[in-house]
């Protein structure tokens, strides 16, 4: 669960499409705030939802280069905002690369057991429920009104979409996801599909994980 803290949270968010605004929300909701987003598709001070953009992605190798206007406060939380679960690992890699602190999001009005575990980088949304002893691995995603079941494991960087399930005992794997409303039955398992990188001939060399953003 998100850390408990006496005084909001300022945080940058990596990305700024339809999931950046809803983990906008998401930090809003906890009394938290918006420093700004990070992201290659708007200029630099552009608004969205009140928030400034502060700087492209590609830009973002040092976070200790002070990407917050002069005299704003230091961002002390990161989260990458991107549904694509392969951009998600590799620019949360470039945030654990450069030292930057990284957190937890959880919307106050998803339920999460106190026995649930979730570890750094994970983001819940509004109305998701995690049940008891679930596990969430770094990076999960879980959108609004999906459900990981008791025992259940999301495997690093996985994801599900909005009103997906994973029944009791249910795992998926490293950057697999559900498909909004799609349910993953007791006891069953999700794997990433894999495909071939161009130019590779088999198996054996150049395997990447396929699939859509969710």
């Amino acid at each position: 669960m998100a850390d408990p803290h006496p005084t909001p949270y300022c945080w940058m968010i990596l990305g700024v499409g339809g999931h950046g605004r809803s983990v906008t929300d998401a930090i809003r909701a906890t009394g938290d705030v918006v420093l700004g987003f990070l992201d290659d598709g708007l200029a630099a001070a552009e608004l969205v939802v009140g928030i400034p953009v502060l700087r492209p992605l590609r830009l973002l190798w040092d976070v200790k280069t002070q990407p917050c206007p002069q005299g704003a406060p230091t961002p002390e939380r990161f989260v990458v905002a991107i549904g694509n679960p392969v951009l998600r690992q590799r620019w949360q890699q470039v945030l654990e690369g450069a030292g930057a602190p990284v957190g937890v999001v959880v919307h106050p009005r998803a339920c999460v057991s106190s026995s649930a575990q979730l570890a750094l980088a994970c983001v819940v949304l509004a109305g998701a429920v995690i049940n008891a002893d679930a596990r969430l691995e770094r990076g999960v995603l879980v959108k609004s009104g999906a459900v990981v079941d008791h025992d259940a494991i999301c495997g690093v960087y996985s994801q599900l979409g909005v009103n997906a399930a994973m029944a009791g005992g249910s795992r998926l794997g490293p950057l697999a996801f559900l498909a909004a409303g799609e349910v993953l039955g007791c006891g069953e398992l999700r794997f990433a599909e894999l495909e071939l990188a161009p130019g590779t001939a088999d198996l054996s060399e150049g395997v990447s994980c396929g699939g859509s953003s969710g």
